[in-house]
């Protein structure tokens, strides 16, 4: 297993992820951004890091678009011919470096400058998140940093990726947005934790979703939840799951916004305010979608669905 990924595991495990701002110093805001943006700002960091770079800059940030593959922003920039690998050469002529490779990289002002676009573009427009769409055009109206002459040197037109950003914002926010299913689902605070948490974990291992796998990952690892015990006692193979997050499983990356909407359903079928983390996994139990996925890793469904029915109602008669 690579280091990252031990971090973002022992991160999960010892509860270091109740808030998701603490763990990105590029924004002040981490929750207003799109998945596919959060993922563009965690490559933008990267970028600067491994070119020690003492300072991320507007270069850096275009850069990162284009390495959130899958993204709109990075679909654009590759239509454009803008290849990630050829920037990166690029910046580390046009920068200086320092002997040192920086722990955590700040922002340039201009960066800081784009970002601030970004989400008056996305705000202008009636967005409640900034995808990496909101980014380019951010980057394009600040018009200052490195990404001007980046793109001169690879020889993309400022003007075609301004068209393509327009044009793919115009039917609506340009990627799918976890935190207004977060919002509808009226989360208790473990159950937001743990959603969170898994947020982080598919952001940190750069994958295009945050799915049903993140999810039980940290489900297992919040030890504060009964329902790691579950999890453990019905048989989830801990390994398994690792391997499959590590391969990028597609079936792991089953999208977590229909499940939101579902358990928030289930709590109330069952008389509850709040959709706790044990209406969670029952959706999981119930779906017909996910059931085989839990299956595949080793938890004994139906007994599973009959012990989560059971407490529930239990704690049902006791409040």
């Amino acid at each position: 297993m690579q280091p990252l990924l031990w971090r973002v595991y022992n991160d999960v495990s010892g509860n270091v992820c109740d808030g998701l701002d603490a763990v990105n110093t590029l924004v002040p805001s981490y929750n207003r951004f799109s998945h596919h943006a959060r993922r563009a700002l965690t490559h933008t960091g990267q970028v600067a890091a491994r070119l020690r770079h003492p300072l991320a800059d507007t270069g850096h940030l275009l850069t990162g678009v284009a390495l959130a593959y899958g993204s709109v922003g990075s679909q654009i920039m590759q239509a454009l011919n803008f290849n990630a690998a050829q920037a990166e050469q690029t910046l580390r002529m046009l920068l200086p470096s320092v002997p040192w490779s920086p722990a955590d990289v700040p922002n340039a002002a201009d960066l800081d400058a784009a970002l601030t676009l970004a989400a008056q573009v996305a705000a202008e427009l009636g967005h409640a998140a900034v995808g990496t769409g909101h980014l380019l055009l951010g980057l394009l109206s600040a018009d200052a940093g490195q990404a001007p002459a980046l793109l001169r040197a690879l020889e993309v037109s400022p003007e075609q990726v301004r068209r393509r950003a327009w044009s793919a914002l115009q039917s609506g926010p340009d990627e799918p947005d976890l935190q207004a299913a977060k919002r509808a689902a009226r989360l208790s605070e473990l159950s937001r934790r743990v959603i969170n948490a898994a947020e982080l974990l598919a952001v940190q291992l750069d994958h295009p979703a945050v799915g049903v796998g993140h999810l039980l990952l940290v489900m297992l690892l919040e030890e504060r939840s009964p329902i790691s015990s579950q999890l453990r006692r019905y048989g989830l193979d801990e390994a398994r799951l690792r391997a499959g997050l590590d391969a990028a499983h597609t079936a792991l990356l089953a999208s977590l916004e229909p499940v939101l909407a579902q358990a928030r359903d289930q709590a109330e079928r069952l008389g509850s305010h709040y959709t706790g983390t044990e209406h969670l996994l029952l959706t999981l139990a119930d779906d017909d979608r996910s059931a085989p996925i839990l299956e595949a890793y080793g938890i004994a469904v139906d007994a599973l669905r009959a012990q989560l029915l059971a407490d529930l109602e239990t704690n049902r008669r006791r409040s």
